[in-house]
């Protein structure tokens, strides 16, 4: 009987959850600027689709100013012609819908490990194994909330080996030296480009672009974001993921991207 009460208070705990995520909503707005001397035409501009909150995976609902067009992993939006140095903006709005299945994000989200690590890294990752694997992902954590410095926003990559070399990086080297020890020590991972938002805000905005990592725990995806001194689930921000980094060729990948080279695109 308490095997049964479990389950069904199981199964309307992730039916209050979904719900409750399907009644986020995100606002954002996006300046165009042609930054040249001649006319840009009418086109699209084309950004990666939002994933998943707080770590549940869900097919988000895309609505904005100007026309859209829903690609598999992207979404693009009609741009009018542009003149000399003018600009436009598009407001937009995602809309999580309910929880679903993310079995197939897992296999895409692999990312290969460095292949001829240092020996220093070899013996940090080793250092972990004689834990209970659940107790390493906590330890793994203080470790590098001790050792690695938050260098804040740093342009290009510069891998795990530099942070653990001079001990601090962005958030982009914290997610990469944290999934080496992770994996090192049979963590399952997924390393995560998207956005923070804080609770008491629903504006999407530069700022609060990020990288961090989710690790699989009893079923579930939880937060292991060194840089910002969180782990498990988030209480005070909002954690939405619009890419699961499958190679080191994506980590260049830009949230907002166009062909044209004279049209500029700013999150405001």
């Amino acid at each position: 009987m308490t095997r049964r009460a479990n389950l069904i208070i199981t199964v309307i705990s992730a039916l209050l959850c979904g719900s409750a995520q399907a009644g986020e909503r995100f606002e954002l707005v996006l300046r165009l600027q042609n930054d040249s001397a001649g006319v840009l035409p009418a086109a699209e501009v084309c950004g990666l689709k939002p994933l998943s909150l707080n770590g549940r995976v869900s097919d988000w609902r895309i609505e904005a100013s100007s026309p859209v067009r829903l690609r598999s992993r992207e979404y693009c939006l009609q741009h009018e012609e542009l003149g000399p140095y003018q600009s436009q903006r598009i407001s937009m709005q995602w809309q999580p819908g309910i929880e679903g299945q993310d079995e197939a994000w897992t296999s895409e989200a692999s990312f290969d490990l460095i292949q001829e690590p240092s020996e220093q890294l070899r013996r940090l990752a080793k250092s972990f194994a004689i834990y209970p694997r659940r107790e390493r992902v906590e330890r793994i954590f203080a470790w590098m909330v001790e050792h690695i410095a938050f260098f804040g926003i740093r342009r290009g990559v510069e891998g795990a080996e530099h942070a653990l070399q001079v001990g601090g990086g962005d958030c982009t080297e914290h997610m990469l030296l944290a999934g080496e020890l992770l994996e090192r020590n049979g963590v399952t991972v997924r390393r995560i480009l998207g956005a923070v938002v804080p609770n008491e805000q629903h504006h999407i905005s530069a700022s609060g672009l990020h990288n961090w990592i989710e690790y699989r725990d009893n079923g579930r995806w939880l937060v292991f974001d060194s840089s910002r001194r969180l782990l498990g689930a988030p209480k005070d921000s909002r954690y939405l993921g619009l890419l699961f980094y499958s190679n080191t060729r994506q980590l260049s990948l830009q949230p907002l991207f166009t062909d044209s080279p004279s049209l500029k695109l700013f999150l405001q």
